[in-house]
């Protein structure tokens, strides 16, 4: 048990993407949300065409970080989202 215990301790993905606020930026965000297709593409070609999930909600998802990354808080339910166009 004290062993499992240790291993936890260094499970090396526990801060994995903590620091996105740090690295996102509205332009990347826009940027990726640009290239999508190409994201899509190449992994319906890894995954042998099965079908991938949608990205239903996604937009609004990252409507919703923009916000955040641009104010550094969340957006109240009266407020404009900012659009992922370019």
């Amino acid at each position: 048990m004290a062993g499992l215990v240790e291993i936890a301790a260094d499970e090396p993905f526990g801060g994995y993407a903590w620091d996105g606020d740090q690295r996102w930026t509205p332009e990347a965000v826009r940027l990726w949300w640009a290239g999508r297709e190409s994201v899509r593409a190449w992994s319906a070609e890894e995954l042998d065409d099965r079908p991938n999930e949608k990205d239903d909600g996604l937009e609004d998802y990252l409507r919703g970080y923009l916000f955040w990354l641009i104010e550094n808080r969340e957006p109240r339910t009266d407020e404009e989202l900012p659009t992922l166009s370019l």
